[in-house]
Parts: structure tokens; sequence; C-alpha cells
């Protein structure tokens, strides 16, 4: 990434909260994501308001802590928030069904979250939506929860992120953001990377926890 793009990145960003950045994985990378985060999910019982939502990929697999931790994201995620963010989760987030709905909201933990895409996703299928600007108005949507509906289709700051495979979103945790139910049934899978403000955090820890998890596997045959 150049400089000029780098500082326009930054604008965007300090500005609106998030910004997406096209075709930034390749479609190769996209579907060794898509591959492995099957493959960790298969045996995952899904239940409740958030049933859609695997975190902890890092302990299932070792590939995504080493995204998590490494991934070619994170110096611009430092550069985006200013300082060296500490990792915390990966995670899969599907959308089959309308039921699965994530009212507007902010993070109480501050940090970053980045979004690759791996399926074509609009306002059809429940696509990401920011309200530009939130991040610096904390005190007015405080009272925003995932699990509670709020209809901001109005709002004249809001945004929706329609995002083609491989695309990029990064956002700061403090952005009200949401997704919409899937009206259409088509496929709508994003890979996600949690991050917070500092980054001393145990590497080994994650790799660990993925070595353990693969082995009770393996003994489960």
């Amino acid at each position: 990434m150049n400089l000029p793009h780098a500082a326009t990145l930054k604008a965007d960003f300090d500005r609106d909260g998030f910004v997406i950045i096209r075709d930034y994985a390749t479609p190769e990378e996209v579907r060794e994501i898509r591959s492995r985060a099957e493959d960790a999910t298969r045996d995952v019982v899904r239940k409740g308001p958030f049933s859609n939502i695997t975190k902890g990929l890092e302990r299932r697999d070792g590939f995504f802590g080493e995204l998590l931790h490494n991934g070619a994201h994170v110096p611009l995620v430092e550069a985006l928030l200013g300082r060296k963010p500490e990792p915390s989760t990966a995670s899969l987030f599907t959308k089959i069904d309308n039921g699965q709905e994530v009212y507007p909201h902010a993070d109480a933990i501050d940090g970053a979250v980045i979004w690759i895409a791996l399926d074509e996703t609009d306002r059809h299928n429940g696509c990401l939506q920011f309200l530009k600007g939130s991040h610096q108005r904390r005190e007015e949507f405080a009272h925003l929860r995932a699990d509670r509906p709020t209809d901001l289709s109005d709002h004249p700051d809001r945004f929706e992120a329609t995002m083609s495979p491989g695309d990029l979103a990064i956002f700061r945790s403090s952005t009200v953001h949401w997704s919409g139910p899937n009206h259409d049934g088509s496929v709508r899978r994003g890979f996600n990377c949690f991050y917070v403000g500092d980054w001393r955090k145990s590497w080994k820890k994650d790799l660990a926890a993925a070595k353990n998890a693969k082995r009770k596997k393996l003994r489960g045959r």
C-alpha cells in the first residue's frame, strides 16, 4: 500500500469509522478460508439468538491463528488505529435465513474488526451496514443492543456495505454496525478478526489450543 493510499484510508477511517478495500484477498485465499472454516466448524452445534456466529477459529485451526496474529492486514489495522492491536478472536459469520439478524449496536471493547467477504453480499442477503461517524458520537448511540430491534434504515448516515468475495472491511468496534435478515436465501459468509487495544497476548497459547483441539478430534475418531 503506497503512502497516498494509506493517508486516504486513514482519513476515511478517522472520519467514518470504517473503510472498505476492494479485491483485498485473492480468489485462492478466499477459497482456502472458506474450506478451512467449513472444516473447523463442521461439528459446531449452533443455537441461540446468534447461532450464525462461530468464534474461536484460532483454537480449532492454527491457520486462523496465523491470520489473526500475523495476517497481511495487521499492519494496516495498526496504521488505522494508531497503535498496535491485541488479537482477540477469529470468527466465521454466516447468514442462512431471515431469522439471523444482528441489530444496530457498537461493541463495548474499543478496538477494530476486519471482515473479509467470502460470498457476494448486499441488502437482499443481509450485508454489513454502518452508521458513518457514529464512533465520534458514542453517547448518542449507547442505548443500542445487538439483540434489540432498532430501525436505522432511514438514517442519513447509514452506509450499506455491498461486497464481493475478497473485499475487506475494517471498522472501529465503536462504530455502529449491523446486518439485516437474509431475504433471498443465498449463501452469505464472512471471516472476521477482532482486535482490542494492546498487542501483548500470547500467540503460543492460541497455537497450543489449536493443537490440543486437533489431538482431541483425532482421539475421537
